[in-house]
């Protein structure tokens, strides 16, 4: 049976493409044959991104000269992001042998498959995605294909009123429905939709064991607290070195930006993906404000704290619920100190089994549909 699934694997970052790769593993391992749609719209480009930083600031949008020299400085920024995740791609991911950049181009030359997917990651968040994208709804897809759901996520916990009917249009084309978040779920109620299921994002369907060959050792004999700071929060700096300091030990910055350089800490530019689930795995603590990050730091049993971004927290606080770990994820930092205290992972391994096995339940149901 052939599944394409359309997902966010081109945005360059390491938590959408290792979720992508997880979904597909899972999916192989289940006897398919997997093609992941190579949907690239110009966005998600270098050319795309610098075109857009003017949005990002009043102040690079009325100055030119100002704009120039940030479009320079993060030029290099990007052409590292383009070589280490497009070859993470190349070397790990089965994709279309066509690169789709619009929906006309995916109902022009639609990619064949038996059954296709919408995978995980924040596809249905109009925020990020600069309103609805199309073919993340598989608006594409010829009538009477099977369409289905796997841990897709709106990123918030509502969606625009202005685009309920559409989306919910869309939603009824597809005969069986899966979102990462307890929000989600809510989310397709209040739609009318009551047979969805909550179920764990794909990086989670991975157990460490699984993860092990991804993992670069490089890490392995130092001792150091790691940051994975998205939002850019200096209050998150501030906390990692007032703990390196107590405990002696160093702090590397994960960041995709070289211009990070500034920041207390040892800068780790843009590392592989390998380097990045190595600085996760070997680190005494992580500190971070990434779904993805807080992940790892479940996978591989870290000491860790989730601080809450401003938008879309809900991801990571719904899978701090799930395993009984709410305490890790905090919105001020008067409780940053429960990051020396022991974590149960004999615990939160067990739930992860559970659900673990509800996911898989899931696919198979799915699949014996098919």
């Amino acid at each position: 049976m052939r599944i394409d699934i359309i997902t966010l694997h081109r945005v360059r970052n390491y938590g959408s493409s290792l979720q992508t790769l997880a979904l597909q593993n899972k999916l192989v391992e289940k006897g398919c044959d997997v093609e992941i749609i190579d949907y690239y719209p110009e966005r998600y480009t270098s050319l795309g991104l610098l075109k857009r930083l003017k949005y990002k600031s009043k102040r690079l949008e009325k100055n030119p000269v100002v704009l120039l020299a940030a479009r320079m400085i993060i030029s290099v920024s990007y052409i590292r992001k383009k070589i280490i995740f497009d070859r993470f791609l190349k070397r790990n991911l089965k994709t279309t042998s066509k690169i789709y950049r619009s929906e006309e181009e995916l109902i022009a030359n639609c990619p064949q498959a038996d059954v296709y997917c919408t995978g995980s990651d924040q596809v249905w968040n109009s925020h990020w995605n600069e309103g609805i994208d199309y073919p993340f709804y598989l608006t594409f897809i010829p009538e009477g294909k099977m369409k289905f759901s796997y841990a897709s996520s709106f990123g918030n916990g509502s969606i625009d009123k202005a685009e309920v009917e559409t989306v919910k249009k869309f939603f009824k084309s597809y005969k069986y429905l899966s979102v990462r978040e307890n929000t989600g779920v809510d989310i397709f109620n209040s739609l009318g939709f009551e047979d969805v299921c909550q179920v764990l994002d794909p990086t989670l369907l991975m157990t460490e064991k699984d993860w092990k060959p991804y993992v670069s050792d490089r890490y392995k004999t130092m001792k150091y607290v790691v940051t994975y700071n998205l939002h850019h929060d200096l209050k998150i700096d501030r906390f990692a070195n007032e703990l390196a300091r107590a405990k002696g030990i160093k702090v590397f910055n994960i960041s995709y930006n070289l211009h990070d350089i500034y920041r207390k800490g040892q800068l780790k530019w843009c590392p592989t993906v390998e380097e990045y689930l190595g600085l996760v795995k070997y680190a005494q603590y992580v500190v971070t404000d990434s779904f993805h990050a807080t992940v790892f730091s479940l996978v591989f049993g870290k000491k860790f704290i989730a601080i809450y971004p401003e938008l879309a927290s809900s991801r990571i606080s719904s899978l701090l619920e799930l395993v009984g770990l709410e305490e890790r994820g905090i919105i001020d930092y008067e409780n940053v100190g429960i990051i020396d205290a022991d974590i149960d992972y004999r615990k939160v391994n067990e739930t992860m089994s559970v659900e673990r096995d509800k996911a898989l339940i899931y696919l198979d149901r799915v699949l014996a549909a098919c």
